[in-house]
Order: structure tokens, then C-alpha cells, then sequence
């Protein structure tokens, strides 16, 4: 990183855990090494937002898509569920028929 003037100086307390990461950092000295990671994070924060964006739109794309299949996946139980219930109704008609003393043949030729 390009040495520049350093006019400013600021007093600051932090906790050890950011003390941590910042000792971590490249650079000789504590304000270098604090400079370090401050001009990294500028450097790289268009490309994160956009990295942000991009993720938020394939999470958005999904979640429409996830939404398209519970709703068709709903559609398919209700359907699944009416059907279950006219075959059952036509069990207990079939039945009725039995009792009527309807022989099955005709039944089956009054379905075609």
C-alpha cells in the first residue's frame, strides 16, 4: 500500500477479539496493519456488493421457485385427495347397486 501523510490521529478502544484480528493483519504496526484491513475492505466492496446482489437475486429466484413447487405439490394432494374420495363413493354406489341386486355386468357396461 502507497505510504501517504498521516495527519489524522484518533485515540480508539477496542475489545481483545479485535485486537486479534488486527494484529493478524499484514503490516509492521498496529496502525499500519488497522490501515491494512480498513483500505482491503474499500478495495473489495464494490465486488462484494455486487457478489451480495447476485447471491440475493439466486435466493429470491429460489424461493419463487420453491413457492411455484408447494403450490403444485398442494394442488397434487388436493387432487390425489378428491380422487381417493370418488373412488370411495363409488365403492359404497357399486355397493348400493350389490344390494338393488344390480348384477356386476351391468354395472360395468352402464360405466363404458
Amino acid at each position: 500500500m502507497a505510504a501517504s501523510k498521516k495527519n489524522i490521529a484518533k485515540s480508539i478502544r477496542i475489545s481483545e477479539e479485535v485486537f486479534a484480528y488486527i494484529d493478524q493483519a499484514p503490516g509492521k504496526g498496529f496502525n499500519e496493519k488497522f490501515e491494512n484491513i480498513i483500505l482491503e475492505a474499500k478495495e473489495t466492496e464494490a465486488d462484494r456488493k455486487k457478489k451480495l446482489a447476485e447471491l440475493e437475486k439466486r435466493i429470491h429466484d429460489a424461493q419463487l421457485k420453491l413457492s411455484e413447487v408447494l403450490n403444485e405439490e398442494r394442488e397434487m394432494r388436493e387432487f390425489f385427495r378428491n380422487f381417493t374420495h370418488m373412488q370411495h363413493q363409488l365403492s359404497i354406489m357399486r355397493a348400493c347397486l350389490n344390494r338393488a341386486g344390480v348384477p356386476d355386468e351391468e354395472q360395468e357396461n352402464n360405466n363404458d
